[in-house]
């Protein structure tokens, strides 16, 4: 998958078949509309192109802080499974919040990004509200540019699959719950940083990595089901957030044990991936190492056998 940001300069010479939006999550919702859109890009011999927003719209227009499920590296790496040709990030302004639909339409979907085919969700719309989405889509089979097909967003159950929702549940540590609505293990790109290897002191020595951006949705504090994915190696095992109350003195962080060997750990300050699957406790504040050991213990065997079923 080919990553562009729209400049005035940018253009896509060969036909393509176009689906646009945040993509806040890539979750089963959005599944079904990138599914739709590969398999029309290969009926017409197009290209298939997601267009995405970068700050999320509701940031500009709002003007108001947006709890994230994917910053744009996520959303790159959630994107690239499902064989799109290109991914075309647009900066959004609050000029661009305001432009008119015709020039949106014409120059850049028609003109630029040579779009044959629109793909669009229900309750998709093109600029402010002040158009019903079926107008919004007649208005583009109007210009004969290019035609349009809706299509139904379905999740879990037939349950529309909503971002807002997801969000919800993550912040509540309903993790299985939003899992279930994302069709994926909810993840976290973060930065390996030096930890103060109190883990190999108790004898479960761990991988630290950075919060993440103030905007991104993260769990409560506590223990996790996860995996770490760095290079070629992908490790199941343990992951802890929080800022380590027994102890003091720690900023809020991820700390990782895994249960598989790897040859060598990712580089201080590389970016890993952090796959969360499952919630398995509240952080606890213990009255010492003995304790805490013991807990961690119990931890790592109910994480086992989490692996063990899947």
């Amino acid at each position: 998958m080919q990553v562009l940001t729209l400049t005035e300069t940018t253009h896509i010479d060969h036909p393509t078949v176009l689906t646009m939006g945040n993509f806040d999550g890539v979750h089963l919702g959005h599944r079904i509309l990138l599914e739709k859109l590969v398999s029309r890009a290969k009926q017409l011999r197009a290209h298939s192109v997601v267009v995405t927003f970068e700050p999320h719209t509701r940031q500009v227009i709002k003007n108001e802080p947006v709890a994230r499920l994917s910053t744009l590296d996520e959303k790159v790496t959630l994107l690239t499974s499902f064989g799109i040709d290109y991914l075309v990030v647009i900066p959004f302004t609050k000029d661009i919040a305001v432009l008119q639909k015709d020039h949106f339409v014409e120059n850049i979907l028609a003109n630029q990004l040579n779009v044959k085919e629109f793909i669009a969700g229900e309750g998709h719309r093109f600029g402010r509200k002040d158009h019903s989405e079926e107008k919004n889509l007649s208005f583009v089979d109007e210009k004969k540019h290019f035609s349009s097909i809706k299509i139904k967003l379905y999740g879990e159950n037939s349950v529309t699959a909503g971002s807002t929702e997801i969000r919800r549940y993550l912040s509540e540590g309903l993790i299985s719950e939003a899992v279930n609505m994302l069709g994926h293990p909810y993840l976290i790109i973060a930065s390996r940083v030096r930890g103060k290897h109190l883990g190999t002191e108790l004898g479960y020595p761990t991988l630290n990595f950075m919060s993440p951006p103030s905007q991104k949705t993260v769990p409560p504090a506590g223990v996790y089901v996860a995996e770490v994915e760095f290079g070629s190696s992908r490790l199941k095992g343990c992951l802890y957030f929080g800022d380590c109350p027994t102890f003091g003195d720690r900023e809020i962080h991820f700390e990782f044990f895994s249960l598989d060997l790897v040859e060598q750990d990712p580089e201080v300050g590389e970016m890993c991936r952090i796959w969360i699957h499952q919630y398995i406790r509240k952080e606890i504040a213990f009255a010492g190492r003995e304790a805490l050991t013991a807990q961690i213990e119990q931890d790592v065997t109910t994480i086992k056998n989490y692996f063990v079923k899947e």
